[in-house]
């Protein structure tokens, strides 16, 4: 309860951006919870995302615990990135496969998803600006 309190808090204050944009599809076609699917889309949309503003990853890292201090801002926002990975890898959030998403269907729907993710304006808030085509891959990358 915790936790979903302080997500509520953060996401009043600063929105939502790419992966729970991409989440809401997989919740709707794959009836996947909507707090994994964002889990399991994270990694991959992170890696994408760091380009926009490595700055902000590089802070993510250092709230993360990591040391950060003789790094250059890219390679601190890649810590950030390798860190989420790894705690996502450590509590052991499914991929999509894993959470019953057929590989097939999924091909078939990407880019109906896609669509509906940049409907919802929730990437319009990521720091990288993602096409529907971008999108499309990402869910590709997530499924493994």
């Amino acid at each position: 309860m915790l936790g979903a309190l302080q997500a509520g808090i953060a996401f009043s204050n600063s929105s939502v951006a790419l992966v729970h944009g991409m989440s809401r599809p997989i919740g709707a076609y794959f009836h996947v919870a909507h707090g994994v699917s964002n889990a399991a889309l994270l990694s991959v949309v992170t890696e994408f995302s760091l380009i926009g503003n490595p700055g902000r990853y590089a802070r993510i890292a250092r709230a993360m615990g990591e040391n950060i201090e003789e790094l250059s801002v890219q390679e601190a926002a890649d810590l950030a990135a390798e860190s989420i990975t790894s705690l996502i890898e450590d509590i052991e959030i499914p991929s999509l496969e894993e959470l019953g998403v057929e590989e097939e269907k999924l091909a078939e729907l990407a880019p109906q998803m896609a669509e509906d993710a940049l409907t919802s304006g929730s990437p319009a808030n990521n720091p990288r600006q993602a096409t529907k085509e971008e999108i499309v891959e990402l869910y590709k990358l997530a499924y493994a």
